[in-house]
């Protein structure tokens, strides 16, 4: 897996986690399995929670991936699609023969399924180059973070393609 993603990216949180920071997570609306917090402090320390679990760099390796399983998800509601990129990205370079398949999802109108198309090639690598192309355009994305995750994945597919720009990770 390429150093140029950033280590959160490594394993991202699940895509619930994704849709409940684009739709404002508040103390009110925190699921009902975790306790309410009674301040904002709290509330902001529990969405750190759910966004740390999960998160880190798995000192495993690429997880064996049922590839044809995860591409036929792709062609479902975005929460499959979600899912199955999550999965896809997990797999790294064994995600390969899925490259074809996410390129599509880079135009996706779902903002969360683009950042994580990007980051499912950004884990893949080299091996994702024929998404170049899109990962150049999705650079001027109208999200900050699908942007930042689309310069990642240039840096990792190829770094020459992202013509010199790179992403400090200020949380190492």
């Amino acid at each position: 897996m390429g150093e140029t993603c950033p280590p959160m990216a490594i394993n991202p949180p699940p895509p619930s986690v994704f849709r409940a920071i684009d739709r404002g997570v508040t103390p009110d609306n925190i699921p009902a399995m975790i306790s309410r917090p009674t301040s904002a402090l709290g509330a902001s320390l529990t969405l750190c929670v759910l966004l740390i679990s999960g998160c880190g760099k798995s000192e495993d390796g690429p997880k064996a991936v049922d590839v044809a399983a995860q591409v036929a998800q792709l062609k479902g509601n975005t929460d499959a699609q979600a899912n199955a990129l999550s999965e896809l990205a997990a797999g790294g370079p064994n995600s390969a023969g899925a490259v074809t398949d996410i390129i599509p999802l880079l135009k996706s109108e779902d903002t969360v399924i683009r950042r994580l198309a990007a980051y499912a090639l950004c884990q893949i690598g080299p091996a994702a180059k024929a998404a170049v192309p899109d990962l150049k355009a999705l650079m001027n994305d109208a999200d900050p973070s699908t942007a930042t995750t689309a310069i990642n994945a240039l840096n990792a597919i190829d770094p020459a393609a992202a013509g010199g720009i790179q992403v400090l990770n200020v949380t190492q």
